[in-house]
């Protein structure tokens, strides 16, 4: 039992001790900046004007894109047909292509989308598959190309192809 309490003595002391060399106020570094391998970060949204072609018609409205993280984004869209409006918003998986020196220069995607649209007196919701490429002209500047094909065509729904410019942000 006396060999217990001097060894947690001499334990206790060793303790108090250390904490009596050690400074009170503790030393923050400021955080080590990127290892120069890793890529820049790239501005991924974007927001823009846009042509639709389908159906024997063309439509003006404006498509953007909203990363949700690297590889899957989510893309809301409007256009304006003659005859009604068409809304609604694809969700992608995004493949970012990097050139040597990391920036990135084109982005190949492929997903689905939820489209509505109302015209004639009449609402349709549909199912799409959608696939493209956005190509970045410039830190601010993007183009984008997409073909967006209906997985049921019986409601008057066609394929259509988009192609517009967003400003990214």
């Amino acid at each position: 039992m006396k060999t217990k309490l001097i060894a947690f003595v001499a334990l206790l002391s060793s303790i108090v001790t250390l904490g009596m060399t050690t400074p009170a106020s503790a030393q923050i570094e400021p955080p080590s900046p990127l290892p120069p391998s890793s890529p820049p970060q790239v501005r991924q949204s974007s927001i823009g004007p846009s042509v639709l072609f389908g159906n024997g018609q063309t439509a003006i409205g404006v498509d953007s894109k909203f990363s949700l993280s690297d590889n899957i984004s989510l893309r809301p869209f409007i256009y304006f047909p003659s005859n009604g409006t068409d809304f609604g918003t694809a969700l992608t998986y995004d493949i970012p292509l990097r050139n040597n020196d990391s920036s990135l220069v084109i982005t190949p995607f492929v997903g689905g989308s939820v489209d509505y649209n109302s015209s004639n007196n009449t609402n349709v919701t549909t199912f799409s598959l959608v696939g493209g490429a956005d190509v970045d002209l410039s830190d601010s500047l993007r183009l984008k190309g997409s073909l967006i094909v209906p997985l049921s065509t019986d409601r008057g729904q066609g394929t259509g192809f988009s192609v517009g410019a967003g400003f990214r942000f």
